[in-house]
């Protein structure tokens, strides 16, 4: 039988140079990984901001009394905020089409609501729809994201209507 010969000289220089290769290498494809995923959260938190801002828009548009719903904001006698219209301008896809839209642009983030009555006349309407969203650009490039929010909003004043 033959012997067994145990060596206790440990690594050799050449071998801990590639093991140390190997692990940089691996490490790089780590770190790759967290700015990955560093991208994907401030993508996430962007878009949580602008759901916040679109919320606000609406719940704005929601503690506006009925019949002002198209007019510009005021606060302190000073107009805030662009009035809606049907002009087929500023955020209005169609003239005429009995759909009053505003835009503002605020910090790069393009804001678009629009106020939809059921009877064409706001005055007139049973309810609106009312529609706001965000849209801006994808800090990675990767195009425009939208944010979007709806509400139907009834009239407290409607009389119309047939009758059973």
């Amino acid at each position: 039988m033959r012997k067994l010969e145990h060596s206790e000289s440990g690594f050799s220089l050449v071998e801990s140079l590639v093991a140390m290769a190997l692990l940089s290498i691996n490490m790089m494809g780590l770190l790759s990984m967290f700015i990955v995923a560093q991208e994907g959260i401030a993508s996430g938190a962007r878009g949580l901001n602008m759901t916040a801002l679109v919320e606000s828009k609406l719940e704005r548009l929601r503690a506006v009394p009925y019949a002002m719903l198209l007019q510009p904001a005021v606060k302190e006698n000073q107009t805030i905020g662009p009035a809606l219209k049907d002009d087929g301008m500023d955020g209005d896809k169609v003239a005429g089409d009995g759909e009053y839209s505003a835009r503002e642009i605020i910090n790069g983030v393009v804001m678009t609501w629009s106020v939809r009555p059921d009877g064409g006349v706001l005055s007139q309407s049973r309810s609106s729809s009312i529609t706001v969203s965000a849209e801006w650009a994808d800090p990675r490039g990767k195009g425009n994201r939208t944010v979007r929010l709806f509400l139907r909003r009834a009239s407290p004043v409607y009389r119309g209507g047939t009758s059973l």
